[in-house]
């Protein structure tokens, strides 16, 4: 148990002073930063006046985000057991790599005699815009499967955002998560290695992808706030904004399904779920389905469940009222 202990707390401290992780202390003083900067600027606010609407009593305290905080530390210690059973990117590389070997459409080593620094940025671009994609691909199947919707209701709850709602995921959709993370990982790997041989490398700062690292460092954690930072709207459509990702969780059914996208605003153009962010007030959460999903952390965890087996056995008629979120 000791054991166990050091374990979970090791992989909560974790998450906040590694640069791998969202939460990293570098990027929320980053967010902070340009938090304040923005209410100064856009708002007209004194620098105490904007710390005192970035670090609002009514957000913070809700009741929305200590769901936040109790989700965080219960999934922490759930995936602290499930994380050694799931696949790992080594096993999928291992898979690919094997198999690419065994064809012959795909030259083995043709890119070996390229430089070191092509192969390097090659490896990084190919490897950012497919992970960036394949997030998007996963969130639009979250939305579009209602069965996969039961589970993300879990996240699109939170009626008021701050950068640990980007925790509040139910463990179904956190092993989906996991698994694409793995699958998009031990993919590059596999490709770029039997490519470019020993020359593959990833562009890492502190040890990370210097793209997700300059993402973070830009304050992508105002994505899960209540500081509605707008690009223009020549940015807009090239990169997804803070304003535009709480767009997202509005409980306006005129905003439904748009902005799936994480990085890059492409992808949402490509599809048709593209919205540019409003100076609107956005209210956040599911609308009529809140009452049933936060009554309790633990309505939060058995609902889906619930949901998804009257949705398998055709017994929707039995829901519970205000359950389901107008598509």
């Amino acid at each position: 148990m000791p054991e166990f202990l050091d374990l979970i707390f090791t992989d909560v401290s974790a998450q906040f002073l590694s640069p791998g992780k969202r939460l990293f202390v570098g990027y929320l003083a980053c967010a902070l930063f340009i938090g304040v900067l923005f209410v100064c600027v856009a708002k007209r606010q004194s620098v105490t006046g904007a710390l005192a609407m970035v670090f609002s009593p009514a957000i913070w305290l809700s009741r929305s985000s200590l769901f936040d905080l109790a989700c965080f530390l219960i999934n922490r210690l759930l995936f602290a057991v499930l994380r050694p059973l799931l696949i790992t990117q080594i096993a999928v590389a291992t898979f690919i790599y094997q198999a690419l070997h065994m064809q012959a459409l795909l030259p083995i080593g043709a890119l070996q005699h390229v430089d070191y620094w092509l192969a390097a940025t090659s490896f990084t671009l190919f490897y950012f815009l497919l992970d960036d994609f394949s997030r998007f691909g996963v969130h639009y199947l979250m939305h579009r499967i209602p069965a996969l919707w039961e589970f993300h209701k879990f996240h699109h709850s939170a009626e008021t955002l701050t950068p640990l709602t980007v925790t509040r995921a139910h463990p179904v959709e956190g092993v989906i998560f996991i698994l694409r993370t793995a699958s998009i990982q031990g993919i590059t790997i596999a490709l770029f290695v039997c490519l470019f041989g020993d020359k593959v490398d990833l562009l890492t700062i502190y040890g990370v992808s210097i793209f997700i690292f300059i993402f973070h460092g830009l304050g992508s954690n105002l994505r899960h706030s209540h500081i509605a930072l707008r690009y223009p709207a020549a940015l807009e459509r090239i990169f997804i904004s803070p304003a535009q990702h709480q767009l997202h969780h509005s409980r306006n059914p005129r905003h439904f399904d748009r902005n799936f996208g994480v990085v890059l605003a492409i992808w949402d153009r490509l599809l048709g779920s593209f919205h540019p962010s409003t100076h609107e007030e956005i209210s956040f959460g599911l609308g009529p389905a809140d009452a049933g999903y936060t009554k309790s952390v633990w309505s939060m965890y058995w609902l889906p469940f619930v949901a998804l087996f009257r949705r398998l056995t055709g017994n929707r008629s039995r829901a519970p009222k205000n359950f389901e979120r107008l598509r």
